[in-house]
């Protein structure tokens, strides 16, 4: 009984198995003067929490519909229900099957539905709030003619926010398309296309017998074998009796004095799937991806912290052997989160909804050039030093 009370105990304490937290990606994680809670105002049950410290999701509350991760602009939410892999390869077999056009469905509609469409011809997700640009764009580089994504009566639903999501999604993918001069229509339906129907009816009460007879039990064992991976998991190499893990309350500043970046893997792969449809038209679009930090000259006291606490590096420091310094920006690594507006002590950056279509693919990088001005105590300018003299001392700064 003891032993069960601990694996009870353990489950509890774990991350939902559809998402997985990077804490150090989370902007609000890495400088709590961020204003970016996104994923909670999102999710669809209410299940994620911020305790001042990290990004908390409660394992019995979670569904699994992967709006977190959708509206999450650095992917500190990674979605496992399905993989983004086994997404886009289940949209491709769509495609496939009806002739070019993707068809994704949100579970609820589809469950009621389940005698009447084909599996392979649409798509299964929670909520429509699990797809992403990345997701329609990469259908549309290999091919597909448009997007149909079937939604349920969205308004009497406990999920409605994910319908939020995937409307503004929809906007982006057309604004891009726009942009490439790609036709690729994205659309939400009530309806599921007739080609997406079954041609003849399953037999439910078979299934039902079936699953009473071998099924439960199949579906007993799996779930008795996942819960202990969970624990094993949970518990790590050294077993019952290994000491957890210690919380992370510190980042590691590196040698340029900014915190470690790192670009979303989503957005490498909306990119590359905009190479692949071509030149875009030069033009700006103004999308929920990226945005075009503009920084006032007379304003701005030179303390670089922009570019410290930006997380994919789309403001880096720079300075010149005559001592010239400032941020260069690079749009296209800029993914919206606003923690530059955020912590800036001017209040000197402003962040334009626009970018240039084709600067996306070039890479194209601002410089902005600041005074130096002479340091003095308690500016950033202190606290970046103080950083610097840590380091060398192999200590850590705290955010």
């Amino acid at each position: 009984m003891a032993h069960l009370a601990d694996m009870l105990q353990l489950i509890s304490k774990l991350e939902s198995p559809n998402i997985t937290v990077h804490q150090e990606r989370c902007v609000l994680v890495r400088n709590g003067n961020a204003d970016c809670l996104r994923c909670a105002e999102a999710c669809t049950s209410g299940c994620i929490t911020y305790d001042g410290e990290e990004l908390i999701v409660s394992p019995e509350r979670c569904i699994g519909c992967g709006t977190c991760a959708t509206v999450c602009p650095t992917c500190a939410l990674e979605a496992h229900h399905p993989t983004d892999a086994a997404l886009v390869a289940a949209c491709e077999r769509s495609a496939e099957l009806m002739e070019g056009a993707v068809v994704v469905g949100c579970g609820r509609l589809l469950d009621q539905a389940a005698d009447r469409y084909d599996e392979e011809r649409a798509v299964r997700v929670e909520c429509l709030g699990r797809v992403d640009e990345s997701l329609l764009t990469q259908c549309a580089a290999r091919g597909a003619r448009e997007a149909v994504l079937i939604h349920g009566d969205c308004e009497r639903c406990d999920y409605r926010t994910g319908r939020a999501c995937a409307e503004e999604v929809c906007d982006t993918e057309q604004a891009l398309m726009e942009a490439w001069n790609v036709p690729f229509p994205v659309r939400l339906t009530t309806k599921i296309p007739a080609a997406a129907k079954r041609t003849e009816r399953v037999d439910h009460d078979a299934d039902r017998r079936a699953a009473l007879v071998g099924g439960g039990q199949q579906a007993a064992r799996l779930g008795a074998l996942l819960a202990e991976e969970a624990v094993a998991d949970a518990l790590g190499e050294g077993g019952r009796d290994a000491e957890p893990a210690p919380k992370a309350r510190y980042t590691k500043v590196m040698d340029d004095g900014t915190l470690p970046h790192f670009v979303p893997d989503r957005r490498e792969r909306l990119l590359d799937a905009l190479a692949e449809l071509g030149e875009p038209d030069d033009v700006m679009v103004a999308t929920r991806l990226w945005g075009h930090v503009i920084i006032d000259a007379d304003r701005c006291v030179s303390c670089q912290m922009c570019a410290t606490f930006c997380p994919t590096a789309a403001l880096t420091k720079f300075q010149e052997p005559d001592g010239t310094i400032g941020v260069d920006h690079r749009p296209s690594d800029c993914v919206k989160c606003r923690t530059c507006e955020a912590i800036c002590p001017a209040d000197a950056i402003e962040l334009s909804e626009e970018v240039f279509a084709r600067d996306l693919l070039a890479g194209v990088t601002d410089r902005y050039v600041m005074a130096g001005r002479p340091i003095k105590h308690g500016t950033p300018h202190t606290i970046w030093q103080k950083a610097q003299t840590m380091m060398k001392t192999d200590q850590v700064y705290e955010r």
